[in-house]
């Protein structure tokens, strides 16, 4: 080739990339999750590099030789290119295959990930839910966590704030707070085939004790929305986070503590509320609606009466209100749980309640005083932790048991509840008081 006829090839070449510049196919940024999961659908969300049309090859074979196409949302600029979809029309307890498609491509190779779905809603069943809360400020603290659950037997895993360290509503600096602890190992072996639910505490709605009052914290409940692919999301006429799902016979209640949150310093208010007089009256009138034996209430914040200004203890009023319905309703199987504090313990709220507080699976373990309705305290540890609670309702009555596990070590703790323990008839052994306590009491 001579000198001339070299100089036009390269020049056409040069064209060509010009007018016709290469174009990678979309692709999938982060792996997929599970969100909300019932007997008849699921819920699968997905984040991908560039706006492409979203949709899912379902089917109950390996190979998904069986496979039916579900379309969903095309994925946008405006949400980050994130998004689910829901698939319907699945049976109960039943294991389903997938892929997720972007342009009508295959964004996943084999073996495809699977998930099962719920037994039927209202029947006696058995749930193995974990909970956990604070991941931490980076992604890779909270890896290891995760991985340990995708090698537990549990049915779903309930997030109860602090999901990511932004201390910010700022919509890009949250985006990449969860893109971060998204993008590990741990997760990505968690999120593609177990049912996941979240609700926020103050890291994840916006700075430290951040509440309602909070300017844009619209802004916080879109990105939230953006990131999970939970039942609900408030009712239409009052946003926030909060919801209700039922997996087998047991009603979990997620509230939300932020977004309609008075200061914990407010003084001057006739009725001071945690949740919002819409919130709480939704919390009222599905409790009593329910028939599930065994009800776990979710709340980024501790329920038990000597918590910090994060907990409910500024909203005492409220919290007791809330106590006094479950009451005079006769309504029994109530299990509180809840996160925030940096450490795995239990308590007998007001001699009556069980509290099993969870956490941190990421974050740096906290020292705690001891409460007087203590009776576990896993705080000496300085471990990362995540709890299960084994519920059984086959039984007569339901069977409640907890399992701690402390992160690469197994069960830290274990402990079946009597039934008379779980509706208040029976007291727990609580926790002695520390040792100084003791020995200035003796003095008196």
């Amino acid at each position: 080739m001579n000198f001339i006829s070299a100089r036009l090839l390269k020049a056409a070449f040069a064209w060509l990339a010009i007018a016709a510049p290469l174009h990678a196919a979309p692709f999938l940024e982060l792996a997929p999750m599970i969100g909300h999961t019932s007997s008849t659908d699921t819920r699968i969300w997905v984040k991908a590099s560039e706006a492409a049309k979203f949709s899912v090859r379902i089917g109950t074979k390996p190979d998904l030789s069986d496979a039916r196409t579900v379309r969903g949302p095309k994925l946008e600029a405006a949400s980050a290119f994130m998004n689910h979809l829901v698939v319907s029309n699945l049976q109960a307890s039943t294991r389903y295959y997938y892929s997720v498609m972007l342009d009508g491509k295959p964004a996943m190779l084999r073996p495809y990930p699977s998930f099962t779905t719920a037994p039927r809603e209202g029947e006696p069943g058995r749930v193995r839910a974990a909970f956990t809360s604070c991941v931490g400020y980076y992604g890779y603290l909270a890896t290891a966590g995760f991985a340990d659950m995708a090698r537990t037997n549990i049915d779903l895993l309930l997030m109860l704030g602090d999901n990511h360290y932004a201390n910010t509503n700022d919509p890009g600096v949250q985006r990449k707070f969860y893109f971060d602890q998204r993008d590990t190992s741990g997760w990505r072996g968690l999120s593609p085939r177990l049912p996941i639910y979240a609700i926020w505490d103050d890291h994840d709605f916006g700075p430290n004790n951040s509440d309602g009052k909070m300017p844009g914290k619209e802004l916080s409940l879109r990105t939230f929305r953006e990131h999970w692919a939970n039942p609900a999301y408030g009712e239409p006429d009052n946003p926030g986070v909060y919801f209700k799902f039922t997996r087998a016979n047991v009603d979990f209640f997620m509230f939300d503590v932020r977004y309609h949150r008075d200061p914990n310093g407010a003084t001057n208010l006739a009725h001071k509320t945690h949740l919002g007089a819409k919130q709480l009256a939704w919390f009222k009138r599905e409790l009593l609606a329910s028939r599930a034996p065994i009800k776990v209430l979710a709340a980024g914040g501790e329920w038990q009466t000597f918590g910090t200004d994060d907990s409910w203890t500024p909203f005492a009023e409220e919290r007791d209100e809330i106590f006094r319905f479950i009451e005079e309703n006769k309504i029994s199987g109530v299990l509180l749980i809840s996160g925030d504090r940096h450490f795995t313990g239990a308590y007998q709220v007001r001699g009556k309640w069980i509290e099993v507080t969870s956490g941190p699976i990421g974050s740096g373990p906290a020292g705690v005083k001891k409460s007087p309705e203590a009776f576990l305290d896993l705080s000496a540890t300085k471990g990362h932790f995540y709890c299960v609670y084994d519920l059984d309702t086959t039984a007569t009555p339901p069977k409640v048991t907890l399992e701690v596990f402390r992160v690469g070590d197994g069960i830290a703790h274990r402990r079946e509840f009597t039934w008379d323990e779980v509706t208040g008839v029976t007291k727990i052994k609580l926790l002695p008081p520390p040792a100084n306590e003791q020995k200035a009491k003796a003095k008196n």
